[in-house]
């Protein structure tokens, strides 16, 4: 029997326009959700030609509802920041580093461009989109940080403006990233938000050790919590890969239900399900996309979430630490 919400929310019904776009195929079954067996992930939203995908008369939708000043203001400054070129790569002979040289210079360079997190993976084939190709071995992922204060203003504009503000620096930083990589020789590519490329990142920054998946469907970092944006550089640089980092978020999301209670259209499911071959947390997108399409992006799991909250993240991950630890000597 489902458990009831501790917290209620107000009722709410998707607008009848919005949905007369539904295309009829389930999202959650593109996503491959109930699926035990392994297979690369499907587009499903955000595409850059969203007539590709069955939702896509949806995220046209999304734009053509969303249009208060501030998310304009955002999408223009961004889209400034779109004309940016990437840098030439340099001709020559190309730098040479050691692997393990070479990640400290690119962590380095990615922090002074303004990354708020940094971590290495080599690239997984179930990482990549069906349809894409990969020509890279390397990822670098990046963590963009986003303004707690405007982020817990969801449902409204300006929170969405912040997302799309992030995922603009997002962008930036990962072209200059990979430009800094092409003038050392070496070609590379940005990969960034809103709109999905060849990879999808969260299984990247989940194995380059940005922390453990959250209730929610976002990563939870041990300094940011799930305040941040992703962004991406590929490349073939060999470099010294970082490790999967749990520091005890997947356990407390399995009692805590702040973001299920705090959804409103009840899209956080309580419990793990098997989604590709993985048996993790999933928000229903059936649930999701509308409420998310009718509120700029809503944002609300990722701002009530306590690993997001200034003062509280970092306290709680360190009570994590002590618990583990007694554990651990079973004192």
């Amino acid at each position: 029997m489902a458990r009831e919400r501790r917290h209620k929310v107000a009722d709410w019904t998707p607008e009848p326009e919005q949905m007369a776009l539904w295309p009829g195929v389930s999202g959650n079954a593109l996503n491959g959700l109930g699926e035990r067996a392994p297979r690369r992930p499907r587009h499903v939203y955000w595409a850059a030609e969203p007539e590709t995908l069955p939702h896509g008369a949806m995220q046209r939708w999304f734009y053509a509802r969303n249009t208060a000043p501030e998310l304009a203001q955002a999408r223009a400054e961004r889209a400034a920041l779109a004309t940016e070129p990437l840098a030439p790569l340099a001709p020559g002979p190309a730098v040479q580093r050691s692997p393990a040289d070479w990640a400290a210079a690119v962590k380095a360079e990615a922090r002074r461009l303004g990354a708020e997190a940094v971590g290495i993976a080599r690239i997984a084939p179930e990482w990549v989109f069906e349809g894409q190709a990969m020509p890279w071995r390397m990822v670098v992922v990046l963590g963009i940080a986003m303004d707690h204060a405007l982020l817990a203003t969801a449902p409204e504009p300006a929170s969405g403006a912040e997302v799309v503000r992030q995922y603009g620096r997002g962008m930036q930083v990962s072209k200059r990233l990979a430009g800094w990589l092409r003038t050392q020789g070496h070609d590379a590519e940005p990969e960034h938000g809103p709109l999905s490329g060849a990879l999808t990142l969260v299984p990247a920054a989940l194995a380059a050790g940005f922390g453990e998946l959250g209730k929610h469907g976002s990563i939870i970092n041990r300094e940011l919590g799930a305040c941040f944006r992703l962004a991406a550089v590929l490349t073939n640089v060999d470099f010294v890969e970082d490790a999967p980092e749990e520091f005890g978020a997947d356990d407390f999301c399995r009692n805590c239900r702040i973001c299920e209670d705090a959804c409103p259209p009840a899209a956080i499911l309580p419990d793990k399900q098997w989604v590709r071959g993985v048996e993790k947390w999933y928000v229903d997108f059936d649930r999701c996309l509308p409420y998310f399409n009718e509120t700029a992006g809503c944002g609300i799991c990722l701002a009530v979430c306590p690993f997001s909250r200034p003062g509280v993240g970092g306290n709680l991950v360190a009570k994590l630490a002590r618990r583990r630890a007694r554990a651990v000597t079973g004192e």
